[in-house]
């Protein structure tokens, strides 16, 4: 899978329960399919909230988004899980920083 931005794989990924270092090798075809209908309600329910806006992004009519204030682990670094009640913790997987719930987001390994 390609074409989702931080944002929405975070939260995709937190839906679906996958830790973002699962190699994809290591998802069964029943954890891939659940990934793809995750992603599909997080980018509808953003459409929905009008996307995301975070620092300075603005969309062209000025009107920003709402969807940063449904977020569960995106920039959440140090809160509880919503969930769980864990920490969110901040990780980097291929240079780029993802956010993730240790308990709720466990790895799989081969």
């Amino acid at each position: 899978m390609a074409g989702l931005g931080n944002i929405y794989v975070d939260e995709t990924l937190f839906l679906a329960g996958v830790h973002p270092e699962t190699l994809g090798n290591a998802l069964s075809y029943k954890q891939f399919a659940l990934i793809l209908d995750c992603a599909k309600k997080v980018i509808q329910k953003a459409i929905q909230l009008g996307g995301t806006t975070i620092r300075s992004y603005h969309s062209l009519d000025g009107i920003d988004g709402r969807f940063q204030n449904e977020l569960n682990v995106h920039l959440r670094q140090g809160e509880q899980c919503g969930d769980c009640n864990d920490r969110i913790i901040k990780t980097k997987v291929g240079g780029r920083g993802t956010y993730l719930c240790p308990t709720c987001q466990k790895k799989v390994r081969l």
